[in-house]
């Protein structure tokens, strides 16, 4: 590669202008390799597989999204720390069937709980505002694990979930009729602190009705 510098330049001219060009094309190269790396780790889940490879990271990602830049961080190792701490410890008969379970519906954080069995599952979510609650029942006709999803306020959709390696908890999406997408998380040890409800009768505390537990 041959590099002509401008005409009348002295040498120590010539030096700083070779410069900038070098840090140019550092820059250049590192944001291409920024972006192929951004899009290689949000490449698309397959959520037809049994079960997906799914970090602490990625569930941190997906929890804060909403959250201010400045407090994202704090956030994210929160998330992080949860996860760690609680992925391997020993579950009650009870949590193996039901849990937290956090959608994020039209950019808005709808936290409740969920409950399944073998051929059925269901979930209830809310905002705090509106109640929004999806069921799949092969029972009933159902030929895919696929939620049904209807609030309150007339929305409706459909939702997939998949679990992740340890088969306790998982990630999902979430499509509306009207267009908007959005994401899930389910799992004690995906979902913790501020992502669940404490408060005595909020959807996470009652069971979506019409799912028997196995």
């Amino acid at each position: 590669m041959y590099v002509t510098t401008p005409a009348g330049c002295s040498a120590k001219a010539a030096w700083r202008w070779l410069r900038r060009l070098a840090l140019a094309l550092l820059c250049v190269n590192a944001l291409a390799v920024s972006l192929a790396g951004c899009s290689a780790s949000h490449a698309p889940v397959d959520l037809n597989l049994v079960f997906v490879e799914v970090t602490p990271m990625d569930y941190a990602r997906i929890l804060c999204q909403l959250e201010p830049m400045v407090e994202r961080h704090t956030c994210m190792t929160s998330v992080v720390g949860h996860y760690r701490e609680h992925r391997n410890r020993d579950i009650a008969p009870m949590e193996a069937v039901d849990g937290p379970f956090v959608a994020f519906i039209d950019k808005q954080l709808y936290r409740g709980s969920y409950v399944s069995n073998p051929f059925a599952a269901a979930f209830s979510v809310s905002n705090g505002k509106s109640i929004c609650r999806g069921r799949y029942n092969a029972f009933a006709g159902d030929t895919e694990a696929v939620f049904r999803l209807r609030c309150d306020d007339g929305r409706e959709g459909w939702a997939q979930i998949v679990l992740d390696q340890t088969g306790r908890n998982g990630i999902g999406k979430l499509w509306m009729a009207s267009g908007s997408t959005g994401d899930i998380v389910f799992g004690y040890a995906a979902v913790g602190g501020a992502f669940t409800f404490k408060t005595p009768g909020s959807a996470s505390t009652k069971r979506p009705p019409g799912i028997a537990p196995s």
